[in-house]
């Protein structure tokens, strides 16, 4: 069997992670820009500072390293996992169109 990643990632033992991202609005948008400023002036540390003091509101609007890692994590286990599954289909007899792979098991109405 396949030996899947499992640092970031519990796929395909338990569910994919849903992240439900926000996206910026009124509330969020000052701490937003001041950010961006921050880093635009080369002020990485203080952006990074506030970026750390408000990591539990801005986790809702703003995908970091880890979240990144993670889907990168979850996409490479799902594929292996994909790989090793054969598909079986059940399609009826008038169905034109039916998405299928090489290697799948069909299965056609009477």
């Amino acid at each position: 069997m396949e030996q899947f990643e499992n640092e970031f990632s519990n796929f395909p033992a338990k569910k994919i992670v849903k992240h439900n991202f926000k996206n910026v609005d009124d509330n969020i948008a000052p701490l937003v820009n001041q950010i961006n400023m921050l880093r635009s002036q080369g002020l990485y540390s203080q952006a990074a500072n506030i970026i750390q003091n408000n990591s539990g509101v801005l986790s809702q609007y703003i995908a970091d390293a880890v979240t990144f890692r993670t889907w990168e994590e979850e996409i490479y286990n799902a594929q292996k996992y994909a790989k090793q599954v054969q598909q079986s289909i059940y399609f009826e007899e008038n169905e034109e169109d039916v998405d299928c792979l090489e290697g799948d098991v069909w299965v056609g109405g009477i």
